[in-house]
C-alpha cells in the first residue's frame, strides 16, 4: 500500500511487533495509555507521552507521516484548542502579564489532545478491521449476559471504521468536482465558506445513506442474523508476546505515574 494514499482509519499492513499483537492486547494497553495521557496538564509529562509516542511508532514501523496525515482533520480543532484555552486563560485573569503561563497551558491542551488522537489513530492503523471487531467482541462479551449486544456492537464499530476512509475519499472527490464547477469553498468569511459547503455536505448524505442500503442488503443477503452461533475462521489466541507487551507498558506508566508525583 501507498503510504501516501493512507486515510483516517484505514489499516496499514506490515511486519512489526505491533502488527502481530493480539487485538485484544491492543485495546486493553491503548486504554491504559490514555488513561496516563489524559490527565497530564504539563508539558514535561506531555513530552514523555509523546516520545513513547514516537516510540510506539517505530516499533510498529510506520512513518510519522502516515500517522500525521491520517490525523490532518484533527489539527483545524488541534489549533482551536490552542486559542480557545490560551484566550480563556487571559480572560479568566485578565493580567497580560501571565502570556506565557496562558500560551503554555494552551500548548499543553493541544498537544494533549493531538497524543490521545495519535495514539487512538494506531490502533486502526496497525489493526486489520476484522481483528479489530473479533478483539471489542471478545472483551465485551461478559457483557452478554447482562443483554449488552456485544457482536453487534464490534460490527457496528468494524463498518464504521471501514466507512471513514471511504467517506474521507467521496468528500474529497465531491470537493473537487464542486471546485472544478467554480465553486468558491476556500474563499470570503467563515459564514460565507459554512454556506458555500452545503453542496458537499447534500451529496455527501445521499451517498452515505445510499452505502448503507447497500450494505445493509448484502449482509441480508449473506445471511447474516447477529452474533449468535457465529464461528471465525481465525480465533483469536493470547501469546506470550501479548502478556510481555501489557506488562512493559503496565511499567512504564507506572514509572511515568511515579515521577510525576515526585515532580509534583
Amino acid at each position: 500500500m501507498a503510504f501516501t494514499s493512507v486515510s483516517m482509519g484505514q489499516y496499514v499492513p506490515a511486519e512489526s511487533v505491533v502488527h502481530s499483537l493480539d487485538p485484544r492486547a491492543k485495546l486493553i494497553l491503548l486504554a491504559a495509555i490514555m488513561s496516563a495521557v489524559f490527565p497530564s496538564q504539563d508539558l514535561p509529562s506531555l513530552a514523555y507521552c509523546a516520545a513513547a509516542f514516537i516510540g510506539v511508532t517505530r516499533v510498529s514501523r510506520l512513518p510519522l507521516r502516515v500517522v500525521a496525515r491520517s490525523c490532518r482533520p484533527v489539527f483545524f480543532l488541534m489549533a482551536f484548542t490552542f486559542v480557545f484555552n490560551t484566550a480563556a486563560r487571559l480572560w479568566a485573569f485578565e493580567d497580560w502579564g501571565l502570556v506565557l503561563p496562558a500560551l503554555r497551558d494552551g500548548a499543553a491542551a493541544a498537544l494533549r489532545l493531538l497524543l490521545l488522537v495519535f495514539f487512538a489513530v494506531l490502533l486502526p492503523l496497525t489493526t486489520a478491521p476484522l481483528d479489530l471487531a473479533a478483539g471489542i467482541e471478545s472483551l465485551l462479551s461478559p457483557f452478554a449476559r447482562f443483554g449488552f449486544p456485544a457482536g453487534e456492537f464490534a460490527m457496528m464499530m468494524s463498518v464504521a471504521l471501514r466507512f471513514i476512509p471511504l467517506l474521507m475519499d467521496e468528500t474529497d472527490r465531491i470537493v473537487k468536482a464542486q471546485i472544478s464547477r467554480g465553486a468558491a469553498l476556500d474563499q470570503g468569511s467563515a459564514l460565507r465558506r459554512v454556506i458555500a459547503f452545503f453542496p458537499v455536505i447534500i451529496p455527501l448524505f445521499i451517498i452515505i445513506f445510499r452505502r448503507a442500503d447497500e450494505l445493509a442488503a448484502a449482509m441480508e443477503a449473506r445471511g447474516y442474523r447477529g452474533s449468535a452461533g457465529r464461528t471465525r475462521m481465525r480465533p483469536l489466541v493470547w501469546k506470550k508476546s501479548d502478556t510481555g507487551a501489557t506488562i512493559f507498558v503496565a511499567l512504564i506508566i507506572v514509572c511515568f505515574f511515579f515521577f510525576r508525583a515526585l515532580a509534583i
